[in-house]
C-alpha cells in the first residue's frame, strides 16, 4: 500500500513539470512585446511656456548691472521720558542698511531706492566682479523714492531701458537683487497689474503709479532691477505687500519712464520738476456706478479746476470726462499722474474728453509747482546739519495751505530735524515767531538755539501744529 501511494505521487510530480515546461514554450513562441507609445513634444504644454534660454539670456545680459548697496550712518532720536516733559535729550544708534541698485550709465551714476540710503553717511557700493567702489548722493526725492548715486568709475554695464508704457500685463519679467543679503538673486513671474497706488511715498506731491509682479521680492530687493525678457530695464524695484515683512506674492516697482525722467532732471536741475494740469479728478468708484451707462463710466471725472490753469486754459470744465492723455487712455488717478510723471513744466499734451455726452479734444500747457508754464527754478538747500533738503513754499502750495511762506523739509535723514521729531514734508512755518529769510539762514537759527524753542509748522496731514523743544 506504502509503495502504491509513493507510485503515485511520483507520477503526478512529472506531469506537473512536464505540463509547466510546454505553457512556457508556448507562451515564449506566441507572445511579442508591445511596441514602445511615443508622445511627440509638440503636443505638450511645455511648448506653451517661454523657452527657457529666455529666463538664461536675460538674467545673463541683466545681472552684472545690479550692484549690492550697503548703507552706514547714525540714528538720533530723542528720550521718551524725557520728550514727555518737553526736554530734547538725544540719543544716537548706529544704522545699516542694505539693498540693490542699478547701473545707470557707463560714467558710473547709479539709481537705487532713496529709503535704501536715506540714514547714510557712508555708502558703499559692490560690482559682480566683487569690486567696492564709495559713492556720493547726487540727488534724490523722496516723492518718486528714486536716489542718484555716483562711482568714480568708466566703462560699467549698463542696462537699456525698456518702454514701461508698452509693458503689458501677463508678461514675463524677472527680479534682480540682493535680498537678505544673497547677492544677485533671481526670481520669475509676470506683470499682475498695472497703475497701482499704495500710498506708500512721502512728500508734498508724491508720484504713485507701480508696476504689479508676483515675481519674488524681499528685503534687500528695494533698488534692483525689474527686466523683461529682453535684458531690458522695466522698472525699479520698491515695496512688497506683506503683513510678515517677507514676500507673500505681491511686488511693485517704479516704471522706468519715470525713474527715466527723475534721474534726468536730478542731473539737469537738481530736483524732479512736476508737471501739473490743475485740476482734480475722482475715479469713478462701485458705489458710485448706480445707473450710469458704460460710456458715463468711462475716464476720469473732473470734480475740481483751478481757475487759470493748465486745465482752464485747455477749456476743461468741471463735471468733463477725462478719457485720455496724448492718445493713453487714463481711468484711474494713478494713471493720470504716470503721465504727468514723464512730462516738464511748459510740455503740451493732447487731451481727450467727454462733455454731454459728445467728445472733444485739446491740447494743454502743464504747469509748475508755482502755476506757470516754465521750468522750476528754485534754490534747493543740502543741510548737513539739519539732514535734509530745505525748499521755500511754491505759490501753490502756500495757496493750498493757506499761508504766506515756509520751507518745506524734503529728503529727510539723519540729523538735527529728525532728532527734533520733524517728519519728511513737514513745512516749517517760523522759529520762536521769526520766519528765517533764507533756507541757509534757517539752518543758522536752528542750529545755534539754546534753550526753549518755539517751532510752529504745518505737518504731513496739513495740520497747523506747534513744537516746543528745549535744545541744549
Amino acid at each position: 500500500m506504502r509503495k502504491l501511494w509513493v507510485l503515485v505521487v511520483g507520477v503526478g510530480l512529472v506531469s506537473g513539470v512536464v505540463a509547466a515546461g510546454g505553457m512556457y514554450l508556448w507562451f515564449r513562441a506566441n507572445l511579442q512585446p508591445s511596441p514602445a507609445i511615443v508622445v511627440p513634444m509638440r503636443s505638450m504644454r511645455l511648448e506653451e511656456g517661454p523657452v527657457n534660454g529666455s529666463f538664461v539670456e536675460a538674467a545673463r545680459k541683466a545681472t552684472p548691472s545690479v550692484v549690492f548697496i550697503r548703507a552706514f550712518g547714525e540714528r538720533v532720536a530723542g528720550e521718551d521720558f524725557w520728550g514727555f516733559w518737553g526736554l530734547w535729550m538725544p540719543r544716537s544708534q548706529q544704522v545699516y542698511s542694505a539693498g540693490s541698485g542699478v547701473v545707470w550709465s557707463q560714467d558710473g551714476y547709479i539709481v537705487t531706492n532713496f529709503h535704501v540710503v536715506r540714514d547714510a553717511s557712508q555708502i558703499r557700493v559692490t560690482f559682480p566682479d566683487k569690486r567696492t567702489l564709495p559713492a556720493r548722493l547726487v540727488g534724490a526725492d523722496a516723492g518718486v523714492d528714486i536716489a542718484l548715486l555716483k562711482v568714480d568709475a568708466t566703462g560699467l554695464p549698463s542696462l537699456p531701458l525698456a518702454n514701461s508704457d508698452s509693458v503689458q500685463i501677463g508678461e514675463w519679467v524677472l527680479a534682480i537683487g540682493n535680498p537678505y543679503n544673497l547677492t544677485y538673486t533671481v526670481t520669475a513671474g509676470i506683470i499682475s497689474a498695472r497703475g497701482r497706488n499704495l500710498n506708500l511715498l512721502q512728500g508734498s506731491f508724491p508720484l504713485e503709479s507701480f508696476l504689479q509682479t508676483d515675481a519674488a521680492i524681499n528685503p534687500g530687493n528695494s533698488g534692483g532691477a525689474l527686466v523683461n525678457l529682453r535684458g531690458q530695464l522695466v522698472g525699479i524695484n520698491t515695496a512688497i505687500a506683506s503683513r510678515t515683512g517677507s514676500y507673500v506674492g505681491y511686488g511693485f516697482a517704479i516704471p522706468v519712464n519715470i525713474v527715466r525722467k527723475a534721474v534726468e532732471d536730478l542731473i539737469r536741475y537738481g530736483l524732479v520738476q512736476r508737471a501739473f494740469l490743475d485740476l482734480e479728478v475722482t475715479d469713478f468708484l462701485e458705489g458710485d456706478a448706480t445707473g450710469l451707462s458704460s460710456q458715463e463710466l468711462e475716464g476720469l471725472y473732473v470734480g475740481r479746476v483751478r481757475p487759470g490753469g493748465a486745465a482752464d486754459k485747455a477749456g476743461i470744465k468741471v463735471g468733463d470726462h477725462l478719457l485720455t492723455v496724448d492718445g493713453v487712455p487714463v481711468q484711474t488717478q494713478a494713471e493720470l499722474l504716470e503721465r504727468l510723471a514723464q512730462h516738464r513744466p511748459g510740455d503740451k499734451v493732447k487731451l481727450t474728453y467727454r462733455r454731454n455726452g459728445r467728445l472733444y479734444e485739446t491740447t494743454a500747457v502743464l504747469t509748475n509747482e508755482d502755476g506757470e508754464p516754465t521750468i522750476l527754478r528754485r534754490q534747493v538747500y543740502h543741510s548737513k546739519k539739519l539732514g535734509a533738503d530745505i525748499v521755500p513754499l511754491s505759490k501753490r502750495e502756500c495757496e493750498e495751505l493757506g499761508v504766506e511762506g515756509g520751507y518745506r523739509v524734503l529728503n529727510l535723514r539723519s540729523g538735527l530735524l529728525a532728532q527734533m521729531g520733524v517728519t519728511e514734508g513737514f513745512v516749517i512755518l517760523s522759529l520762536n515767531n521769526y520766519f528765517p529769510r533764507s533756507p541757509q539762514e534757517l539752518e543758522e537759527v536752528l542750529s545755534g538755539v539754546r534753550g526753549r524753542l518755539i517751532l510752529q509748522g504745518v505737518d504731513a496731514q496739513r495740520r497747523q501744529v506747534t513744537l516746543s523743544l528745549f535744545m541744549r
